[in-house]
This record gives C-alpha cells, structure tokens and sequence, in this order.
C-alpha cells in the first residue's frame, strides 16, 4: 500500500506519542496542519483473532481545503509484524493519519510520529 511499510528512518524530530483506545470510531491519531515531512509507527501488537482495523491518510491539496483520502490499509486478526509505519508523506497544507476499529474487543495502540528536520 503506497504510504504504508515496515521500514524506519533518523533525522527525526517527534510531533506527536501516545496510545489510541479504539472506540469503533475514525479516530485522529495525527493532524498537522502546517507544511512538512512526516512519518511514523502505529503498533498493533494488541490485536487479536477476529479484530479489524484501518488506519487510513488524508491530506489537503490547498489552503483552507478540505482533508481528502490519499491512502487506506486494513489489518486483520493477530499480527505477525504488528509495527506498521507510515511513510514518508509530504504536504504543504495539512496531513492527518486516522485510526478505526471495525471490528472485535477495542484495543489500545500505541503510536509515535515524526516531523523530518
């Protein structure tokens, strides 16, 4: 999926750490609205047979624009690579990663993005 890997990077300056507990809903992991390099994890070790989970991209083409999908990656059940990392992904007017639980008991995910300096 263009956007979406398991490879890492350095040079790195962090934007934004924390845990999501997953509700069912889109859930904003990280929005920026200012031009930038951006990448990070999302960790996805607590997933369990039956679970679904999206983590979609979206960015805006123009000042004052509206978020629009650029990317989307569905993971289901128990993950045997469970870090995934969201690409390198430039924007001059904003950028968001989101989050969705479809499907089974919500879980906690830890994630940690980056701005490249």
């Amino acid at each position: 999926m263009p956007g979406l890997s398991s490879a890492g990077g350095a040079g790195l300056e962090e934007v934004a750490v924390g845990t999501l507990t997953a509700d069912g809903t889109e859930q904003t992991v990280l929005e920026k609205a200012s031009m930038g390099t951006f990448e990070g994890w999302v960790d996805l070790s607590n997933m369990a047979s039956g679970d679904v989970v999206v983590i979609k991209v979206y960015v805006k083409a123009k000042s004052g624009g509206s978020f629009r999908q650029y990317d989307s990656a569905s993971y289901s059940n128990a993950q045997t690579n469970p870090a995934v990392h969201v690409t390198r992904l430039s924007a001059k007017y904003g950028i968001k990663i989101t989050l969705q639980q479809t499907v089974g008991s919500y879980r906690s995910f830890d994630y940690n993005f980056f701005k490249r300096a």
